[in-house]
């Protein structure tokens, strides 16, 4: 898997983007084995990072579940352990909500730190422009479900998906091809009614 950074580094500088910007992601665990033997094994598709040219989201994840992280966690816990009532989750503490984070994968489209408030443009440029390395890195991680986090419209041209042109947010769209669900959701920074996220996620998820 770190290989890929190699290339992501390779090809910035062919682009005259400073390597250095890059902000890592993939799966969580230092130790790939854990997320494979998950069922099933989940993706969440972000955007960017905030503010933090160089860093690595896996890192931040292993040590603690910040905000969003903390959404995250829950979200994950949700469907790994067949949606328990919410109640159950929210109490969960910072240690276990840690350990759930490490059974997953998170990757954003956009490998260079961004500001508060991302730009669907800039977003959907870099995604296009680095295309090939995203898909490598999505065939590499081999996930059973994504969570596209205000993602999914870029992830549509990216996978070639199938759609129908009245596409619904609350439809979960299906790759045929690798074998994936797609789900359309919100960003967890959106997350403001976590019990109502939460129940919808589980309902999202019980189609499939």
């Amino acid at each position: 898997m770190e290989s890929i950074w190699k290339e992501w580094e390779e090809h910035y500088k062919r682009l005259g983007i400073d390597p250095k910007n890059i902000c890592k992601d993939g799966i969580i665990n230092a130790d790939e084995t854990i997320y494979n033997k998950t069922n099933p094994k989940i993706m969440l598709v972000l955007r960017e990072v905030n503010k933090w040219p160089g860093g690595d989201l896996r890192e931040l994840f292993r040590k603690r579940p910040y905000r969003i992280g903390r959404v995250i966690a829950r979200w994950s816990a949700g469907i790994l352990q067949e949606f328990p009532e919410y109640s159950v989750i929210e109490k969960m503490d910072d240690n276990s909500l840690t350990k759930e984070l490490t059974k997953i994968a998170v990757i954003n489209l956009k490998k260079t730190s961004g500001e508060s408030a991302s730009d669907p443009s800039v977003i959907n440029a870099y995604a296009h422009q680095d295309r090939d390395l995203l898909l490598k890195q999505i065939e590499v991680i081999k996930p059973d479900i994504i969570i596209a986090c205000g993602t999914i419209d870029p992830l549509i041209w990216l996978l070639d998906l199938n759609t129908k042109s009245d596409l619904k947010p609350e439809i979960v769209i299906k790759d045929n091809l690798r074998g994936i669900a797609i789900i359309p959701f919100r960003h967890p920074a959106r997350d403001t009614k976590p019990k109502e996220t939460y129940n919808k996620l589980k309902k999202m998820i019980g189609g499939i």
